[in-house]
């Protein structure tokens, strides 16, 4: 009965917990080894490790379409009767992460002026924050360094002054493909499909610049979601801009042409000269209708534009973070407990596997 009671049963398996807690007691000074090696281990590569800080900036958008309000409503007060018919957008907020990725937007952030953090007592000190840019500070350029390590480094940075110079998407060269792997790496954004809420991360070494990064991410996405979606409009009130012109330029010239021709036959009742006068006044009234419609579809088109506009709405803000968001002493306390649970398992199951093992190598000597 008392060999019964010593064991558990749970879905089949028999576990033994009272030997187990006897092994474990009966190695305590393994374990106690095994997890201080690893505490060691944790805290080296804790202290060794770069800093990193997080923001993060949530974005509402506007995605309803609202084709049918101002246009609508200046065409009905024009009277012109004239629709401009609106097509689906191609471009959906789902792509806004694939925007953000891409090799032409990382490369537009590539120069982007930013200034690194500097503490509280090193400006009370009289230190100068020195604005670089994103591209030099991801090469760790903007670190404080000897003056023998900066002399070495502009020695090798001088050999690609003239290569990194220009930034070409197509063609990137070894330090910038470098920049834009790691901003790449650097910069994640998220979009639910089911609220059209955007989530724009950005994780760097530098609590200042990760958060100028962050606002302009953010800017560059809703401007480039922008100029595509007023593309098409932009280019048409650009159109009508210049037939609006033509055909004011040309009522300009009817209008004279048949005032003129009005002062000079004045005293003149040849029905040759009413005929020549009044296709004139014909031509003047119609460069008039001409230019009003034109002058309309301008209007319209003019509109439009701010129609398709999307509005976006920040729902949270990007400020300098605090803290790390790879705090020192949680991976301390994870390599505290994994050094913990492998040594109680060495103890558990250690001769269970080496016996596994032994037989595995006796049975191919026998053979």
């Amino acid at each position: 009965m008392e060999e019964e009671n010593r064991y558990i049963e749970e879905d089949g398996l028999e576990i033994d917990w009272k030997g187990i807690l006897r092994k474990l007691f009966r190695r305590w000074k393994f374990i106690v080894l095994v997890t201080f090696i690893f505490s060691v281990l944790g805290v080296t590569y804790a202290l060794m490790m770069k800093r990193t800080y997080q923001v993060t900036v949530t974005l509402a958008p506007e995605v309803q379409n609202r084709a049918s309000g101002t246009a609508s409503a200046l065409a009905s007060m024009l009277g012109g009767g004239i629709s401009l018919n609106s097509s689906p957008d191609a471009l959906n907020i789902s792509l806004f992460p694939e925007i953000s990725s891409s090799t032409p937007f990382l490369c537009s952030l590539l120069e982007v002026p930013v200034t690194p953090f500097v503490k509280k007592e090193a400006l009370v000190a009289g230190a100068v924050p020195e604005t670089t840019t994103v591209f030099l500070h991801l090469l760790g350029r903007d670190k404080p360094v000897s003056e023998k390590k900066a002399r070495k480094i502009a020695e090798a940075d001088a050999k690609y002054l003239y290569d990194d110079s220009v930034i070409n998407p197509d063609q990137l060269t070894p330090r910038q493909g470098y920049a834009v792997k790691a901003l790449r790496s650097a910069v994640a954004t998220s979009v639910d499909k089911k609220t059209g809420v955007t989530t724009i991360g950005v994780t760097l070494d530098d609590p200042m610049i990760v958060k100028q990064l962050a606002d302009t991410v953010c800017q560059r996405l809703q401007d480039f979601v922008t100029e595509y979606r007023t593309r098409k409009a932009t280019a048409d009130y650009e159109y009508y801009v210049q037939m609006a012109d033509e055909a004011h330029a040309e009522l300009v010239r009817a209008q004279a042409a048949y005032a003129a021709r009005v002062d000079y036959d004045r005293s003149v009742i040849l029905q040759s000269v009413n005929s020549e006068r009044q296709r004139l006044e014909n031509e003047a009234q119609l460069a008039n209708q001409i230019y009003s419609q034109m002058a309309q579809q301008r209007e319209m088109a003019k509109a439009k534009i701010q129609e398709v506009k999307p509005v976006y709405a920040v729902v949270q803000p990007a400020t300098v973070p605090l803290q790390a968001s790879n705090s020192r002493a949680k991976v301390c306390i994870i390599w505290f407990f994994v050094g913990f649970i492998l040594a109680c398992a060495w103890v558990v199951f250690g001769d269970t596997v080496v016996a596994f093992f032994k037989d595995i190598f006796t049975s191919e000597d026998e053979v």
